[in-house]
């Protein structure tokens, strides 16, 4: 049975029926929606497992290489921060106007994933390359080491993967508002967010485990299984068609049109500002994050093994809990669920501390931090499972990727910095304590601050959302102005 029949209607509202579910132009039976699901799910599973490899093993690789805590945070926050920030606006605006026969999200997603299979696989061999490279070249330069050639192979491929990365991950989760019934879309974003968590769950499980003795098979496999399945994906679902693209401003065409156009749609608005800072924020409370492993393992006596099987675990109880905050978000709306997610968790941050006061046993350690996970399990799924949903009930339909890369490019901006000084703030506290693992635990201060600066400008953005007719009467604001009643 196909996916989908496409009818003649230009809309992009979604309608369901009895008997068919519409998006757009496409029309699906309960069957054809079903395959669909699978598909995307599918696709989802595999883009999961491949997007958390890189930042749960390769900041063990650089760790065992002795790297500083500043260049780790430039690898993995920094860099993939500022590619982010340049490639993410020129592909979503691009995506959002492109028109082809497979669709406006199909052709960049294909595009791109030999090529980031490629990067992601060569980083897995970047010890074997570092050394060979050393050996060839040694007799010429011999004031380098080895180790000094593998971090400069790894920030080469991580250069790579992320470029091309970054069509993916801008446009993979636009291509969701564009073929998924919007009526459903928190229920279905649950779902997928639920096999997010399984791909978390079974990998902390069964195979963090050996991250930091098995990088180069665990690259490898995650490339290997990611470049089948997600081409298989991209040519089994099937795009609408599409009014024609919305003109530039003053109707001109070129980049300095184009350009001007983005600045003055996406940047000329209050109420899309509080949206972007609130995630910016939340996003560097989180650059720190690189560095809860060696809290945990180094400063607080817990073993990788211990860490898998915590992760493991939550990520089984938040799968279970996934699909009903799906349905509580569309029943209250994602925004509110989110606003009150933030503050939930914001008031929990503060239990890290305690660590700072009094030293407990390796055993102690495991058990508040089971306790703690569990605690905050409910929280963080509530936040997951609005999160994406909140994003496509907030901004224009018609220009959903140029306002998410607007919403990438300020996070990005403030990752780039956030990704330096969370290894500069380590350092700092590593200074004061001789280098002693004891500063780690000064990580909960960072979380405290940046996660109370996203709450303050969610509320402000919840504010306008409801003078601009809240859950009931929502319309985005316009754009190239700032036209919120009595902002």
């Amino acid at each position: 049975m196909k996916n989908f029949e496409a009818s003649n209607s230009g809309s992009m509202i979604a309608s369901p029926t009895e008997s068919c579910y519409r998006v757009g132009t496409l029309t699906y039976t309960k069957a054809g929606l079903v395959t669909l699901f699978a598909w995307l799910l599918w696709g989802d599973f595999c883009f999961t497992l491949m997007e958390t490899v890189i930042p749960s093993v390769l900041p063990l690789k650089l760790k065992a290489l002795d790297a500083p805590n500043w260049l780790m945070g430039l690898m993995i926050t920094t860099i993939p921060s500022a590619i982010n920030f340049c490639i993410n606006p020129i592909v979503s605006f691009r995506s959002d106007r492109y028109r082809s026969k497979w669709g406006r999200r199909i052709p960049f997603l294909l595009f791109a994933t030999p090529f980031l299979t490629l990067f992601l696989i060569l980083m897995g061999f970047s010890q074997e390359i570092g050394e060979f490279t050393h050996r060839l070249i040694s007799t010429w330069i011999t004031r380098f080491s080895p180790t000094t050639f593998v971090l400069i192979w790894i920030g080469v491929f991580m250069i790579g993967f992320q470029f091309f990365n970054m069509f993916i991950a801008s446009v993979y989760y636009y291509l969701f508002n564009d073929v998924v019934p919007h009526a459903y879309l928190a229920r279905c974003m649950a779902l997928f967010r639920v096999v997010g968590s399984a791909v978390g769950s079974m990998y902390s499980y069964f195979i963090y485990q050996y991250a930091g003795t098995h990088m180069r098979e665990i690259f490898l496999g995650a490339g290997l299984l990611y470049f089948i399945t997600f081409t298989l994906m991209c040519l089994k679902v099937k795009e609408g068609q599409y009014p024609p693209p919305p003109p530039n401003v003053g109707g001109k065409s070129g980049i300095r049109a184009a350009a001007e156009t983005y600045l003055r749609e996406c940047f000329f608005c209050r109420f899309y500002w509080y949206f972007f800072l609130s995630n910016a924020c939340w996003g560097v409370s989180w650059a720190i994050g690189i560095f809860n492993v060696f809290l945990l393992r180094d400063s607080l006596g817990l073993n990788l093994n211990q860490l898998g099987k915590i992760g493991g675990i939550a990520g089984i109880v938040s799968t279970v809990l996934l699909y009903p905050a799906g349905i509580l978000s569309d029943r209250f709306h994602p925004l509110r669920v989110m606003l009150v997610a933030n503050i939930l968790l914001l008031l929990i941050a503060p239990v890290g501390l305690i660590y700072l006061v009094h030293d407990f046993r390796p055993d102690q350690v495991l058990l508040i931090t089971i306790v703690t996970t569990c605690v905050s399990i409910p929280m963080s799924v509530m936040y997951s499972a609005a999160q994406l949903p909140m994003y496509m009930s907030i901004l224009p339909t018609e220009r959903y990727g140029q306002f998410g890369s607007a919403d990438a490019m300020v996070r990005s901006i403030c990752a780039i910095m956030g990704g330096v000084l969370a290894g500069a703030y380590m350092d700092c506290f590593r200074w004061l304590y001789d280098g002693k693992v004891f500063y780690y635990r000064f990580i909960p201060f960072w979380h405290i601050f940046w996660q109370s600066l996203a709450l303050v400008f969610l509320i402000l953005l919840y504010r306008q959302w409801q003078r601009l007719g809240g859950k009931s009467g929502y319309q985005p604001p316009a754009t190239g102005v700032d036209q919120i009643p009595g902002s």
